[in-house]
């Protein structure tokens, strides 16, 4: 598919290239479309034609995509093969044809030759380029599924959410190409760039109600694991480079886990523990068919139609994303500076720096943290040598003092040899504030006076490895008739088990038919999302990470049961009729059956919510005894 992709490309260029020398003259006014229409009788006589033709297509590719060297060897080379051709063949169509294969091939030679080259091609590289982009990266990787929900997140799109979503939009232009990059080179699609536009509207300060922060709404425990620091001083998850990295090594993480771009989607937003414990329950790793929460159900196809819309915005009404990028020279901090004096040092106005770096919650860089910082293009040399320039016996830190039970301000001030006034003005207190416990206050040192401290490094890019918890074992167990059994380990407890298989403790003490009391003991196999039953001992077979598989079924029917007189079928079970009693329940009937409960639902064609009368009919599937 990609030399396909390539060929397209190719040809691509080689048309454009060829309406930018007719329509512009190029030098070469005299090669008429008659001239270069292609003749069905020359290609069958001189099949060497669609070599010729193919070298001058790949010329004007490489000239199209910078590789100018490449280019012109490819010309050189079809020149040359031109002239050989020539020599060969006296018929006058075929000499017309081979000038005018030649007269193109020295035109490409000649504008790269140009001065004004960079200028004239500089929209075509750039659109072409984006172009191959989505073509080899973007629509191979994610298919958009165009079902129902998405098709109704399209008409909401174009109708009363236009305004957010084109502001949404433009802020691609913004943004695109900081994301694409980080995207590409973590290993994951493209197309994840509009995971952060449903997500956030690329709003680097936006805050969801559930404390979800920064344009990939990161929760604070996953932002963390994924190597982004948070606290007093600074929140990554604003930041666009380091939260980029984050959510893509995720979504990576999340894709590997599920083999799936919609589970891996569902997995972000509703947490991989959630499908995986969906997909256990019910049975199915097709994201479709899975019963997952409302926000979730609606949220793939919400990326899907985001997807659409971005990939040919001109297709759904909406304009092109203006190509207005954001530039920026990153440069290190490893001490706390005032970012004011930053500012300065970069040339740049306070606010114009806080809004490159809303990152940085303060008023000064971080002590004991190296942080990356970003100032206007091109000024990153000058920022740092104009902060070189202070000297750091002139420079004042700071340490943190956390308020314990009991302390004062007058204390607190007295212990450090300040005066109340000067803790209050540096803390940013009023006259009213009331100090509490737990409070962190910043105490004024000379910066030689500060105790050394090992500096926090940026880690976003390669965050530690991920514990994958998720029992893959379970997850591949698909088919309705298959049971998972677990060996237990001498460390193992009920909570331990139900935890790693995500499922609750009273169904596994269901499946195994478990008193609350119950205590397992290292050999003991247990039955994870079975059919009920006692309790195997020591001897059963024990999978070399502690799980065996069986097919389950369930028990002979009790007394009340009606037996069908219908033979089994080609598996060996056979169809009972049990005949409800005031009380039961579908869970206690599957318990009375050592069935699972969703297959017992499944066999009624009922739900978890269904309600069972005294006297009312359930089948039952059985393996006779």
């Amino acid at each position: 598919m990609r030399s396909a992709a390539v060929c397209i490309v190719s040809c691509a260029c080689a048309l454009l290239l060829a309406g930018c020398f007719l329509a512009g003259g190029g030098g070469n006014g005299s090669f008429e479309r008659d001239a270069a229409a292609p003749q069905d009788e020359i290609y069958l006589q001189y099949p060497q034609f669609l070599i010729l033709e193919q070298k001058l297509d790949r010329a004007s590719a490489y000239f199209y995509f910078g590789d100018w060297e490449f280019a012109a060897a490819a010309a050189a080379d079809l020149i040359d093969d031109v002239a050989d051709f020539k020599s060969t063949s006296p018929d006058s169509t075929v000499c017309d044809r081979l000038d005018y294969l030649d007269g193109r091939a020295r035109c490409l030679m000649q504008r790269m030759t140009d001065d004004a080259l960079e200028t004239e091609t500089t929209g075509h590289v750039v659109a072409l380029i984006d172009s191959f982009a989505r073509t080899m990266v973007i629509e191979d990787e994610i298919e958009v599924e165009y079902n129902e929900k998405t098709k109704q997140w399209l008409r909401y799109f174009q109708g009363g959410g236009r305004k957010h979503f084109s502001r949404w939009l433009e802020r691609t232009g913004e943004y695109k190409d900081i994301i694409e990059p980080i995207l590409v080179e973590v290993g994951v699609p493209r197309d994840l760039l509009y995971l952060a536009v449903i997500e956030s509207g690329l709003n680097l300060n936006a805050r969801s109600h559930m404390k979800a922060i920064g344009p990939w709404q990161f929760m604070s425990g996953t932002a963390r694991l994924f190597g982004l620091r948070i606290d007093w001083w600074v929140d990554e998850r604003k930041d666009i480079i380091a939260s980029t990295y984050a959510a893509a090594n995720y979504l990576r993480y999340l894709y590997g886990l599920f083999g799936s771009w919609p589970l891996a989607l569902a997995s972000y937003n509703a947490g991989e523990h959630r499908v995986a414990y969906a997909m256990t329950r019910q049975r199915t790793d097709d994201y479709w068919r899975l019963k997952l929460p409302s926000q979730t159900v609606w949220f793939v196809p919400k990326f899907m139609a985001a997807l659409a819309i971005g990939r040919t915005p001109e297709a759904y009404g909406f304009a092109a994303p203006p190509n207005e990028r954001i530039t920026f020279d990153l440069i290190e901090i490893d001490r706390p500076i005032e970012l004011r004096a930053v500012a300065e040092a970069a040339g740049c106005a306070l606010s114009d720096f806080k809004e490159l770096n809303p990152h940085l919650k303060k008023w000064s860089t971080p002590p004991d943290m190296i942080v990356e910082v970003k100032v206007p293009a091109g000024k990153g040399e000058q920022c740092l040598a104009r902060l070189a320039e202070t000297r750091p016996s002139q420079m004042v830190s700071f340490i943190q003092h956390k308020v314990k039970r009991g302390e004062t301000l007058s204390g607190i001030a007295s212990d450090y040899e300040l005066s109340v006034k000067e803790l209050k003005k540096f803390n940013d207190m009023g006259s009213s504030h009331v100090l509490r416990t737990g409070n962190i206050l910043l105490i004024p040192v000379k910066d030689l006076q500060r105790p050394a401290r090992v500096a926090s490094r940026p880690s976003y890019r390669s965050p530690l490895p991920i514990r994958d918890d998720i029992s893959k074992e379970l997850l591949g167990a698909g088919e309705r008739d298959k049971t998972v059994r677990y060996v237990a380990k001498p460390d193992d407890t009920l909570v331990k088990i139900a935890e790693r298989f995500h499922v609750g403790l009273a169904d596994l003490r269901s499946w195994n038919s478990l008193s609350y009391d119950a205590v397992i003991h290292s050999g003991d196999t247990l039955n994870i999302g079975g059919p009920a039953g006692p309790r195997a001992g020591p001897a059963a077979a024990e999978h070399p990470d502690g799980f065996a598989n069986t097919r389950g079924a369930a028990d002979a029917p009790p007394d009340r049961a009606v037996a069908n007189t219908d033979p089994p079928d080609e598996n060996g079970m056979k169809c009972v009729t049990h005949i409800v009693k005031k009380g039961e329940t579908f869970s206690s009937i599957s318990r009375l059956y050592n069935a699972r409960l969703s297959d017992v639902l499944a066999w009624n064609q009922k739900t978890s919510r269904s309600k069972l009368y005294p006297g009312q009919k359930i089948k039952i599937w059985i393996r006779p005894s």
